[in-house]
């Protein structure tokens, strides 16, 4: 069945297409939460009736994505009575938001970049068309681009590549890594790559093993593939120059300059200034409304728990962060937000 989607997926965009922390600027403080997750109440939601098992797309199971979407179905099933989601790998975002769009799955994970994309039937979706049925139910961590490479490769930033002839692991076939990797390797002049498609874990441990001279991966901070990479050698993180994410931002708002923080990864001591994008849980409008009422507030009153489990949710400490997407929130969702004020 995966590679009978594979392939519509790959003939409706005519293209190869799609993986996914803590990556905000250093910045002025985050406005006031209007409501904190600590206080509510954190016994099972009781919703008017129960659904149907539903699947949530996530992406290469080496990259965050595939974490979060695990961790956010165990959330959902564990949390919501009722309610029962099951996980399952994909290309990442463009595969989900396809596959949402199409029906084909209830729920996916998708970085704000491909949603609008697929919202406005650009990049990606050009030959797909208009996906206007798509929806959001909250955000839950910033996916930011990571390049890896070894420290005694002299590299800094992205450019630096350019006219060198780099191997490069650019991320799986049809996800968002090699949408994005490709992308800022524009940006940054980088036009005489060899790029091979990979997962993101092959990509680092290339890396690490000489085969690649940057490996991709467009996730949430840390990730960790390029954790362990960091243990095993000496690494550093190529930055985008201020022009690079200019030109970058131009070509999809959803952008935003980022960082990847200092003491992210092992050995690395300087912030590195990259792209992020907010990554959130999309469904088709058809979703129930009452369902996606109760995901909405488990994700609130969860948020805090989520943060301990897994440092890529860190961003949820704020609640205010599970607004304020790319394209428009689901009915049932906003009916929640604006209970608690945060819309």
């Amino acid at each position: 069945m995966k590679k009978i989607i594979a392939m519509v997926l790959a003939s409706a965009m005519a293209l190869s297409l799609v993986a996914c922390g803590s990556s905000s600027a250093p910045a002025a403080p985050s406005a006031p939460a209007a409501s904190s997750p600590a206080s509510q109440s954190t016994a099972p939601s009781t919703p008017a009736k129960s659904w149907p098992r539903m699947t949530i797309g996530g992406a290469d199971s080496t990259g965050t994505m595939y974490a979060a979407a695990a961790a956010i179905a165990t959330t959902f099933t564990n949390t919501v009575d009722g309610l029962t989601v099951d996980a399952s790998t994909s290309s990442g975002s463009n595969e989900n938001a396809l596959l949402v769009h199409q029906g084909e799955i209830e729920l996916g994970m998708c970085t704000g970049d491909a949603a609008l994309n697929a919202y406005n039937g650009k990049g990606k979706f050009a030959d797909v068309g208009e996906c206007k049925d798509l929806r959001y139910i909250g955000c839950v961590y910033a996916s930011t681009m990571n390049w890896v490479a070894l420290k005694d490769s002299g590299y800094t930033y992205l450019h630096d590549l350019a006219g060198k002839g780099a191997a490069l692991g650019v991320g799986p076939s049809a996800s968002s890594t090699e949408t994005v990797a490709l992308l800022t390797l524009e940006a940054a002049g980088v036009t005489d790559s060899k790029n091979t498609n990979c997962t993101l874990g092959d990509a680092a441990e290339g890396v690490t093993d000489g085969v690649y001279v940057a490996g991709a991966a467009y996730a949430g901070a840390p990730v960790g593939t390029h954790l362990t990479a960091s243990v095993t050698k000496d690494c550093v993180w190529l930055a985008l120059d201020d022009s690079e994410i200019d030109w970058l931002i131009e070509k999809n708002s959803a952008y935003t300059k980022s960082f990847i923080q200092a003491g992210t990864y092992t050995g690395q001591t300087e912030p590195v200034q990259t792209i992020g994008v907010k990554a959130g849980v999309i469904c088709n409008e058809s979703l129930d409304e009452e369902a996606a009422y109760q995901m909405a507030k488990c994700l609130y009153e969860q948020a805090a728990e989520m943060v301990k489990g897994n440092a890529f949710f860190a961003d949820m400490a704020d609640v205010n962060f599970l607004v304020d997407y790319t394209i428009p929130v689901h009915p049932g969702a906003e009916r929640f937000y604006k209970e608690v004020g945060l819309m």
